[in-house]
C-alpha cells in the first residue's frame, strides 16, 4: 500500500501542496520495509542480511538522485518523475510474489 501511495506521491508532485503525502508514504514504506526483514530471514543471517539491506539502500539512495536528475535533464522534470513513480510501482508485483510465497511456507 505504501508503494502504491508513494508512486501516486511522486505523480502528484505538479500539485505542491500534496508533498506531505509523499512523506507519510516512504515513511510508512522505510518502516514495513525495515520490519521486514528479520521476518524473511532465519536468525543466523539476520545480521547479514540487514547489512546487504541497508548497504543497498543507502547506496540506492546515492545513485538515484545522479541518474534521475540525468534523465531530468535528457527528457525533462515530469517524463523522469514519471519514471520514478513507474519504477516504485515494480516493486507491487514483487511484494505480492514475496506474499505468495509466505503463504505456502
Amino acid at each position: 500500500m505504501t508503494e502504491g501511495l508513494t508512486a501516486a506521491g511522486i505523480l502528484a508532485l505538479s500539485q505542491l501542496i500534496l508533498l506531505p503525502l509523499i512523506g507519510v508514504a516512504l515513511n510508512g514504506t522505510s518502516s514495513v520495509l525495515y520490519g521486514s526483514v528479520p521476518d524473511l530471514v532465519e536468525s543466523r543471517w539476520r545480521t547479514r542480511a540487514l547489512s546487504i539491506f541497508y548497504t543497498g539502500t543507502i547506496g540506492s539512495g546515492a545513485i538515484a538522485p545522479v541518474l534521475f536528475g540525468r534523465l531530468g535533464d535528457l527528457l525533462g522534470v515530469w517524463p523522469a518523475l514519471t519514471l520514478v513513480a513507474l519504477f516504485v510501482l515494480l516493486t507491487l508485483p514483487i511484494a505480492w510474489l514475496l506474499r505468495q510465497s509466505l503463504r505456502l511456507a
